[in-house]
């Protein structure tokens, strides 16, 4: 999938009627765009239509309780006009649940084409917006996690497939003298293919 930059709109979207019905609260969502930075940065597309970066610095922070002894920290915070110029692509993508006891779901995606000129919002469409009935993926998401959860909980799962002692013994005792003879057999082929 790859990087991409998050686009938050306060401006009215054109909104199809059955998209309305199934999904309200639109202007909450984060948008997805690949047209800008793709640095995971955060723009806001304001009410009169200007589209503002929220510039972020950052500071590096020693701490040995983190994973990579440290971590970044945002020292300045600012919003700034973006100038953006050409064609913005933003969508959203989300599964909206419409009753949980029934398990019925709907997907609902959505993508709008806007034209920037020096940051500021000369015209928006959208480019299309699909809802999908989710119902049948959910329910077979939801059987799928029952099924695994229970699989983990089986005794001999849970006191012997899935401990540090059988990890160890697959990968150093089983794994890892495989991996050595397969490797010293191909040079071992490779060396003879060479010399004869």
């Amino acid at each position: 999938m790859g990087m991409f930059d998050s686009v938050q709109c306060n401006y009215p979207l054109p909104l199809p009627l059955d998209v309305v019905d199934i999904y309200p609260d639109l202007y909450e969502k984060e948008f997805q765009t690949k047209d800008l930075e793709n640095l995971l940065d955060h723009y806001i597309l304001n009410e009169d239509g200007e589209l503002l970066w929220i510039k972020k610095e950052y500071e590096w922070k020693d701490d040995d309780s983190h994973f990579l002894k440290g971590y970044m920290e945002v020292t300045k915070e600012e919003i700034v006009p973006s100038n953006f110029h050409g064609i913005l692509n933003f969508y959203c993508y989300e599964t909206v649940e419409e009753d949980v006891e029934n398990n019925t779901a709907k997907d609902v995606s959505i993508d709008y084409l806007a034209k920037f000129t020096n940051g500021k919002i000369e015209n928006i469409e959208i480019l299309s917006y699909e809802i999908i009935d989710a119902t049948v993926r959910i329910v077979e998401l939801k059987n799928s996690m029952k099924k695994h959860s229970e699989f983990r909980k089986r005794w001999y799962n849970k006191y012997i497939i899935y401990t540090k002692y059988w990890r160890f013994v697959k990968n150093k005792v089983i794994l890892a003298p495989i991996s050595f003879l397969t490797k010293l057999l191909d040079k071992l082929y490779w060396l003879v293919i060479k010399y004869l």
